[in-house]
């Protein structure tokens, strides 16, 4: 499985006295500071919309693909059949280690399964508003038995 990264680059031009490009490098950024982890956790945290950011759980089976729109079989919320009850999501503050120039924060809920039946798990997503930002198929299903709850938990990372 690849290892998700979040990347930046940066690419430096200089052009002559007529225009002409004469020098032209690209690299890969290393720049990410501890300020781009607090704005991230900031706007995610005061997000003010009807649809604020959203951990969610389903029954899909398909593997993610970068097209991806929503999870393949989202599970709905409520305490009817085949339903978990959302809890609301929960950001901590972020983490800086300056020893290893890391900085993290985490995103979380818990989803409580209220049906009186098994409720079975095998993706799991995030919105952020209505736009769809992560998907992951879970390396094995997790069957809830009734007033089982499952806590998700993102941990966003960051490194220079």
């Amino acid at each position: 499985m690849r290892k998700a990264n979040i990347d930046a680059y940066l690419t430096v031009i200089v052009r002559d006295k007529n225009g002409k490009v004469v020098y032209r490098r690209r690299y890969k950024s290393r720049s990410f500071v501890e300020g781009f982890l607090n704005a991230l956790q900031g706007a995610l945290t005061n997000y003010n919309s009807i649809t604020s950011p959203s951990l969610v759980v389903g029954s899909g089976t398909t593997p993610p693909k970068i097209t991806d729109t929503g999870l393949t079989n989202q599970i709905g919320n409520g305490s009817g059949p085949g339903q978990l009850q959302y809890g609301n999501d929960s950001f901590t503050t972020p983490i800086i280690n300056t020893n290893t120039n890391t900085a993290s924060f985490t995103w979380s809920k818990t989803f409580n399964n209220g049906s009186g039946g098994n409720v079975t798990v095998s993706e799991v997503g995030a919105y952020f508003g209505s736009t769809f930002v992560l998907h992951d198929l879970l390396p094995s299903s997790i069957t809830l038995l009734p007033n089982q709850v499952l806590t998700v938990v993102y941990t966003i990372t960051i490194s220079t």
